[in-house]
């Protein structure tokens, strides 16, 4: 008379949550990265036309850190989650672009940022882990 084995699964909730939370993830990253970007300008350890090389890394950084976050809990493979995440992240930044700007430069600065957003996800998805395969539980 053993006690038996119960295991508890986390569920990560639903779908839609699933992705708005590696989304959120991912603008969060950015705004804290964009502000200490900011500090590091005003202190003059960055000067000003090194701000959009490290603008962009941190872009892409953001949306490969929320894409990663989101890689595992979903059932779809690792790159169609993983680019859902960046495109959704960087339709967000199209529209808090157009509501702070009234146009943006596609030829400019604007297309570059929302293109390493982009990549940012595509990296996420190749590099991402798959969700572990379900072994069968014996039964003894």
């Amino acid at each position: 008379m053993g006690a038996e084995k119960t295991t508890v699964r986390r569920k990560s909730g639903a779908l839609w949550v699933v992705v708005m939370r590696g989304v959120a993830l991912s603008v969060v990253v950015w705004a804290c990265g964009v502000g200490l970007l900011t500090g590091i300008m005003t202190a003059g350890g960055v000067g000003e036309a090194n701000a959009f090389p490290v603008l962009s890394g941190l872009t892409a950084l953001a949306a490969f850190v929320g894409a990663v976050s989101v890689v595992r809990h979903t059932p779809w493979g690792t790159l169609i989650s993983a680019m859902l995440v960046a495109v959704l992240f960087t339709s967000l930044l199209l529209c808090m672009g157009l509501l702070s700007w009234q146009r943006i430069s596609w030829t400019g600065h604007g297309g570059t940022l929302l293109l390493w957003s982009l990549c940012g996800g595509g990296a996420a998805g190749i590099l991402g882990r798959p969700r572990a395969k379900k072994k069968p539980r014996r039964t003894w």
